[in-house]
């Protein structure tokens, strides 16, 4: 394990965020790449640099990601004191190549909207998940938002009057062939997800409740562990039609994988609205731990580990389950305020840095 010390607000955080952001090509925190660049009150141009060696089995890769952030002035008129500078961000990396080559999984505080946030929250995790695995699926998920964004136009337009019905058709078949790869996977990854989290969950909270991870898609499949992409397809069509007259009226697509949801259930009861904190905290954190199996079954090879202020509001017995089951990966980083929450036998050859004001020193 690799422990990185420091108080509140020294940069621990931003240091697993860089990792992670060379692992999926997205911020686990920052809502825009804005966020990404260095804040500046001057003019001009500024700059954001991730780069690591990323040493692998059989191979090495060194990854890159590049940010420039472009501060204009005020258009001619307004007034530099009230009127914001407009802030340009161009990347200089496509995800699609990015993605795969190095395989992470991080946990934060952030993380536990996975069971508090929205459906989005949760398909995006999916999304990141699936996607380090399967270039196909991230393909497909690109492909996609594309063709809804399309389609999504096309009902506005039909609903207008300024475009025929029968234009849907093409739209339809399109929808549904990208459709088909992501319901499909994300109905693998789930099953995989609960077959660990559950197991996972009973080690970390003494076995007191079951943890279930369910995968509910938009459109309704049929109970069973193998569902064709066939069937999908039939399924997917028939509700397209059926939902057609509400997707007219209302101008956008209510039928598809980007209305799909994840439901995570202690005992049967959504731990959203019954979970406590703690228990809240512990799923996810099982989820996390079953995600990297899934990483490491998928891929094989082990993932990196990071964990970002993990002890907080765990007591001692689940911190011991937590980290001890981190250090069986060859790469585990774990930010901390307090070192003493580890257990000095889990501490025993952990590298240690010391983190101050962004600045990374090593301690003996």
């Amino acid at each position: 394990m690799i422990l990185f010390e420091g108080e509140n607000g020294a940069g621990k955080s931003n240091l697993l965020e860089a990792m992670y952001l060379l692992a999926v090509a997205r911020s686990p925190r920052a809502s825009t790449e804005r966020e990404l660049v260095r804040r500046s009150n001057g003019e001009g141009e500024f700059y954001t640099q991730v780069a690591a060696n990323v040493e692998r089995q059989d191979d090495s890769v060194n990854l890159q990601i590049n940010f420039r952030s472009v501060s204009a002035p005020p258009t001619a008129g307004a007034s530099a004191a009230t009127t914001p500078r407009v802030m340009s961000v161009q990347k200089y990396f496509r995800a699609s190549t990015l993605i795969g080559h190095l395989n992470a999984v991080m946990f934060s505080a952030d993380d536990l909207e996975i069971v508090y946030g929205s459906p989005s929250v949760r398909r995006r995790y999916l999304n990141i998940l699936i996607s380090q695995t399967d270039r196909e699926y991230l393909g497909a998920i690109q492909r996609y938002e594309r063709v809804l964004r399309q389609r999504n136009h096309l009902l506005r337009q039909i609903r207008d009057g300024s475009a025929r019905i029968n234009e849907l058709a093409f739209w339809d078949d399109e929808l549904v062939k990208e459709g088909i790869c992501i319901v499909a996977q994300r109905l693998a990854a789930v099953r995989l997800l609960s077959e660990g989290a559950n197991p996972m969950y009973a080690r970390l909270s003494g076995g007191s409740e079951t943890l279930a991870v369910s995968y509910q898609p938009n459109v309704a499949l049929p109970d069973g562990a193998d569902v064709s992409r066939d069937s999908i397809a039939e399924l997917m069509g028939a509700k397209l039609k059926e939902q057609r007259r509400q997707e007219l009226a209302r101008g956008i697509t209510v039928t598809g994988p980007h209305r799909d949801d994840l439901a995570l259930t202690l005992d049967g009861m959504e731990a959203a609205a019954f979970a406590s904190r703690g228990q809240t905290r512990t799923a996810v954190l099982a989820l996390k731990l079953a995600e990297a199996e899934y990483l490491k079954r998928r891929r094989g090879q082990e993932p990196v580990i990071l964990l970002d202020d993990v002890l907080s509001e765990l007591d001692a017995a689940r911190r011991e389950q937590v980290l001890g089951h981190a250090a069986q990966y060859h790469q585990a980083l774990i930010t901390t305020a307090d070192r003493e929450a580890i257990a000095p036998q889990l501490r025993s050859g952990t590298a240690r840095f010391s983190v101050c004001s962004s600045k990374v020193q090593l301690l003996h």
